[in-house]
């Protein structure tokens, strides 16, 4: 038997602010869109000006599969999606990455 493809998280495991939730939904942000334009800052009130630059930022995450928790945790760490995807791809997790990047780690 095979299981389910797991639904896409929620609005709590992205940690998305609980009072402003249906202010995203009511702006059509889902809870990936909603968490990376929280975490760099923005509230709905802000984002409904930029929401078309902050939805295209969610969608090059998206094609490459990583909105989810494990992707907003390389966009807050300041990684970009292709450095992203590198890092990943050579089983290195993000903080791991983020020490490299900044020079305090050169090995494994």
């Amino acid at each position: 038997m095979t299981s389910p493809t797991p639904a896409l998280e929620d609005w709590e495991t992205l940690r998305v602010h609980p009072a402003q939730v249906e202010e995203w939904k009511r702006l059509g942000f889902d809870p990936f869109e909603a968490a990376l334009a929280q975490g760099d800052g923005f509230t709905p009130a802000v984002a409904v000006h930029c929401r078309r630059q902050l939805r295209s930022t969610a969608d090059r995450w998206r094609r490459v599969g990583l909105d989810s928790a494990d992707g907003l945790r390389w966009h807050r760490a300041g990684f970009g999606v292709k450095e992203a995807t590198r890092w990943r791809s050579l089983g290195v997790d993000v903080e791991v990455a983020r020490e490299r990047k900044a020079g305090y780690r050169t090995t494994g």
